[in-house]
């Protein structure tokens, strides 16, 4: 590795895995990227795209059909729960057994032993042997070891989706440090927030294909809509020369007093097959045909975003104000405007609820999805993750100058 900045490079990397059968199985295809000092690579990409066969080659616990692996330093892997305990030996056993492991002489290695069982939490178990431990005990242990260790590349698959919420915090806090200190680190997982959050880069498989690499929010949104296209779920295909509307299953929201004829979101005062941006007033509007004389009818839209957390809820029934009337049978147009600057970048899934004189009749989760841009020349938020970004109202006041 020429540059001195570099701690890992991939060179064609390949895997390929035999059935019982004969028939090869083409799991790894091409796989080229570098790791840089200090640098978090986020992985993403759907099951079986070949994200964990990835990090168990780059650590040696299974090897490649063909290709070039090169790092420096200390690699240390987390990727399943237990791997490189001895189940027989207990929790003191196996931190001993690992610093032989990472090469660390033991009477270095005990100076830290009491702040690593005091992070891990498991002071009362260290003595006993891990075959007794449960998976989120397991994981405990072995953060606290990688995280109390001088290594140069850590590799994590999706491990910190076990475990409570206090030691992730405390997991999180000591990633940052890792990073700050040098470390490089691979971070497979499938939550889109701790990959935007921590990644620098972040790298999307398919198949076991490299599809993308670059700004984590960039890769993001195209694999999102790359998922969600394949499943014909984002904005669908030109109905006619005047609007754009989405492939919806519309039979499962209709019911026997509505019918739910068409959707379409768009920004307003824009073309409807104009990118929709943060700037933008969104519009999402609903043509049905109401079925009978009587009772009112109320639709209820509920936002998530790529993390799967639910952004909004709301409704004109909702309101305080709001007053049940018997509306006549006959086709209705219903206008929902989300204000501009409210929501951030990303993909949405929209679900929805439909009422009966403020009754409940039913509820169709991810109906359809539809993404918020940022503008180019827009320097807010392009980097930041959160979960809206609404415009505050701010005053700057000189109250005593000093001159």
């Amino acid at each position: 590795m020429d540059d001195d900045r570099k701690v890992l490079e991939v060179r064609n990397l390949q895997k390929v895995f035999v059935k019982n059968d004969g028939t090869k199985i083409l799991v790894l295809d091409d796989v080229n990227f570098d790791l840089n000092k200090g640098e978090i690579l986020g992985v993403i990409g759907r099951n079986g795209s070949g994200k964990s066969t990835l990090l168990k080659v780059l650590s040696k616990i299974s090897g490649p059909t063909d290709g070039e692996i090169q790092y420096s330093g200390i690699l240390k892997s987390i990727i399943e729960i237990g791997t490189g305990f001895h189940p027989d030996l207990s929790g003191k056993e196996n931190v001993k057994l690992n610093a032989q492991l990472l090469g660390i002489p033991w009477n270095e290695f005990k100076l830290i032993y009491d702040e690593l069982v005091e992070f891990s939490g498991l002071e009362d178990f260290m003595n006993m042997p891990v075959k007794h431990y449960s998976s989120g005990m397991y994981l405990r242990l072995a953060f606290s070891i990688a995280f109390h260790s001088k290594i140069d590349i850590l590799l994590l698959d999706e491990v910190l989706a076990v475990g409570d919420a206090e030691f992730r915090r405390k997991c999180y806090h000591k990633i940052r440090e890792l990073r700050d200190e040098g470390t490089a680190i691979i971070f497979v997982s499938h939550q889109m927030e701790p990959i935007i959050e921590f990644c620098e880069r972040c790298m999307w498989l398919d198949n076991g294909r490299v599809e993308m690499i670059g700004k984590p929010m960039d890769v993001i949104e195209n694999y999102l809509d790359s998922s969600l296209n394949q499943n014909d779920k984002i904005r669908g295909e030109r109905i006619d020369s005047e609007r754009i509307a989405y492939e919806i299953d519309y039979a499962s929201l209709n019911s026997e007093f509505l019918k739910v004829n068409a959707i379409f979101v768009y920004a307003q005062g824009k073309d409807l097959d104009e990118n929709i941006t943060v700037s933008d007033d969104i519009i999402i509007k609903m043509e049905c045909d109401k079925l009978v004389d009587f009772n009112s009818f109320e639709i209820i839209y509920t936002l998530w975003n790529i993390n799967n957390v639910r952004v909004l809820t709301d409704s004109y029934g909702l309101r305080r104000d709001y007053s049940i009337e018997s509306l006549k049978k006959g086709k209705y147009e219903v206008i929902c405007r989300i204000p501009a600057n409210l929501l951030t970048r990303g993909v949405y899934s929209v679900g929805i609820a439909i009422g009966r004189s403020r009754e409940f009749v039913k509820e169709v989760p991810n109906v359809f999805n539809f993404k918020v841009h940022t503008e180019e020349e827009d320097v807010y938020g392009i980097e930041i993750s959160s979960i809206i970004r609404p415009h505050l109202d701010w005053t700057v006041e000189l109250k005593k100058s000093n001159v």
